[in-house]
């Protein structure tokens, strides 16, 4: 990892235990930003200025090695970061440090915090990591003043990458807020408890494979990203694996909002007038918008497995092209489509859009 992908990721470590990057701060308005504490904690942990400073100071003495700056472009940097980086952290180190110590605690409970817990948390952090990506935008584009034309092109190389890793986060983050968070799968567990857990997924898997449910369009990308990088077994169940859970929690999220789905739905098709059924899109859409992002986040984690062989090779063989997976994808399947205002809502359509809720007799857990 390089210097400053270290860093900003350590600042963000430290600013609220996870990396994310959410909306453009200007999508917040005051009636929708959440709360935020004003006043600083008296308890926990928060770095002094001299630890800031010799922070910074270690960070960008591995830059200038790497960038091969010379004495005035590693102080033109440490002073850009020194300006940056505390000033945010010290303007808003009420609800950071809030934020942390409420991360702590929960870490270091037992039990795993409810997904009303979480949803909140998460939040109140997506603002602050909007404000935050702004930040590291100011700085990047502040380097770019004073490097040379090789130091332009390793510092944007680097920030794709870390705006690709903070675009991940982000989709986690949203999905938390939304109340996708799953105890089971993405709490921390005792060695016990996971051992426990990895024998029950094993069953799953063996039961699942005995009796293979029909493909769905996840099941079906799935299987086009293993086919298009060639991937080897353990990558193929990995791969499985992030597939079954991120499935797992659509599901979730489906059944817990049936209800809320099948009415806008019924909104959506008896709607007689453009502004009814513009509200009821509205609502359709923003109730989608989860699984949508579940979806996203499947693809996000698939993509981390190939090796840069295996991406090397598709790319050669002309496969390495996100829309084309797309079309093929398009394929097998039909898109998920809102039923059109002349067309009643029939349990084949609720069925199409992911909107069937399951059986009373076998709920999902």
């Amino acid at each position: 990892m390089s210097p400053k992908a270290r860093l900003i990721r350590t600042l963000a470590v430290v600013m609220l235990a996870t990396t994310a990057l959410a909306q453009n701060a200007d999508e917040y308005d005051e009636d929708q930003r959440p709360r935020r504490a004003t006043k600083i904690p008296t308890e926990g942990f928060w770095p002094t200025q001299k630890m800031m400073d010799r922070f910074i100071d270690r960070i960008t003495s591995g830059m200038a090695d790497e960038y091969n700056f010379d004495d005035s472009q590693l102080e033109m940097t440490r002073a850009l970061f020194k300006t940056q980086f505390p000033e945010f952290l010290n303007e808003n180190r009420a609800e950071i440090q809030t934020l942390l110590n409420q991360y702590f605690e929960a870490l270091l409970d037992d039990a795993p915090p409810s997904i009303e817990d979480v949803a909140e948390w998460a939040g109140r952090v997506q603002p602050l990591m909007a404000e935050f990506g702004e930040v590291c935008d100011e700085v990047t584009a502040g380097m770019r003043e004073y490097v040379n034309d090789d130091q332009i092109v390793m510092l944007d190389a680097q920030y794709v990458a870390f705006q690709t890793g903070l675009k991940m986060a982000q989709n986690k983050l949203a999905v938390w807020a939304d109340g996708g968070y799953d105890p089971e799968t993405e709490w921390i567990h005792s060695g016990s408890n996971r051992r426990a857990r990895e024998e029950r997924e094993v069953a799953e898997e063996a039961k699942a494979a005995a009796n293979p449910p029909p493909k769905d369009e996840w099941t079906i990308y799935t299987e086009l990203f293993i086919k298009r990088y060639q991937l080897n077994d353990e990558q193929k169940q990995k791969a499985f694996t992030i597939l079954r859970h991120q499935q797992e929690a659509r599901d979730r999220y489906l059944h817990r909002k049936a209800e809320e789905m099948a009415g806008v739905t019924k909104l959506l098709t008896e709607a007689e007038t453009e502004e009814a059924r513009a509200a009821s899109l509205e609502a359709y859409n923003r109730l989608n918008a989860p699984v949508d992002r579940i979806f996203q986040q499947l693809k996000d984690r698939l993509d981390t497995l190939p090796t840069r062989a295996q991406r090397k090779a598709a790319a050669e063989a002309g496969l390495e092209d996100e829309e084309e997976a797309e079309r093929e994808v398009d394929q097998e399947t039909q898109k998920k489509k809102p039923p059109t205002p002349e067309t009643s809502p029939t349990e084949e359509d609720l069925e199409k859009l992911g909107y069937t809720e399951p059986p009373a007799s076998q709920p999902n857990e």
